[in-house]
């Protein structure tokens, strides 16, 4: 695949006739006459995101879907993924920008455990309520903290005083 020219796979596997809605969304226009080999991190992980959504399938599946993005191109792939999303299919995605998560989610799962030793998938919460408990690192339906610390967002006392206007 590494020879492979990113149009020409794209377009051969495009099974629901988005090949243009995808290109555009995901801005691979300028990518479509190069090698994959030739792609960089965030170019190639717009090309998988790609493959994935013109093909069809029951369920989708994405893990990190916005490493190697910028701001923009998060938010375009977001929007990308959530329009994958049928009432006779499901798409299921790990991911740890909380923002995005917030926006691809109907339903949030924490996992949590020790690598190697064991791994724990909780039962679905509503978005809001999965990111503050991961945020927390506390599952109140377990009664049990899977993090000795819950994660804070701090205000800089130096940013109290910035002029902003």
């Amino acid at each position: 695949m590494a020879k492979a020219i990113v149009g020409v796979i794209l377009k051969k596997k495009d099974a629901k006739g988005i090949f243009d809605h995808a290109v555009e969304q995901l801005e691979l226009k300028s990518v479509l006459e190069r090698q994959v080999s030739q792609l960089s991190g965030g170019e190639l992980q717009r090309l998988i995101i790609g493959l994935t959504c013109v093909q069809n399938a029951d369920i989708y599946m994405f893990d990190e879907p916005s490493s190697y993005l910028d701001v923009k191109q998060r938010l375009n792939a977001a929007r990308m993924i959530r329009s994958m999303l049928r009432h006779d299919n499901y798409v299921i995605c790990v991911e740890h920008d909380l923002a995005i998560l917030d926006y691809l989610s109907d339903f949030v799962c924490c996992l949590y455990g020790d690598p190697g030793i064991y791994g724990v998938v909780t039962l679905p919460f509503s978005v809001r309520e999965g990111i503050n408990i991961f945020l927390g690192g506390f599952l109140p339906t377990e009664n049990m903290r899977f993090r000795d610390e819950a994660l804070e967002f701090r205000q800089s006392a130096e940013t109290d005083n910035l002029d902003l206007h």
